[in-house]
């Protein structure tokens, strides 16, 4: 299992965040390309729409774009591409759920011909971490 590396993102405002998933049973991260892709947009949107659903089982989404364009609808962080390429091997889109200790628990990759994940695929596996016992 591949751990992360805590990382800086960036706002749309120019400031620097931190996720902290220690906070949370888990935390996904969505990669998406940049504002201008409609795929990326829809997929954010779908997402967003089920964003109470992910907090009820104690997890945060972030939508990581690339670029400097966040279309309106999508709140989300900004990256250079060092975060994605260590954290995706180098792939340019896909959804990462992470543990409580930085560890990826689930990963698909937008280029492995599958696309992106649904939300409700996404939302099971984060249902399964929090039905876990922390031991």
């Amino acid at each position: 299992m591949k751990r992360l590396t805590p990382s800086f993102f960036k706002t749309r405002n120019g400031e620097n965040v931190k996720p902290n998933w220690q906070y949370q049973v888990a935390t996904v991260f969505v990669f998406l390309h940049d504002g201008h892709c409609f795929a990326c947009r829809r997929i954010c949107q779908q997402f967003a729409e089920r964003q109470n659903q992910f907090e009820e089982w104690d997890a945060k989404v972030w939508f990581v774009w690339r670029g400097d364009f966040i279309p309106e609808g999508c709140q989300g962080i900004l990256e250079s591409g060092k975060v994605r390429q260590n954290w995706l091997d180098n792939d340019a889109a896909g959804v990462l759920i992470v543990d409580r200790h930085g560890v990826v628990v689930k990963q698909w990759l937008a280029s492995s011909g599958k696309g992106f994940p649904s939300p409700e695929e996404v939302l099971s596996t984060v249902k399964q971490i929090a039905l876990q016992c922390p031991e």
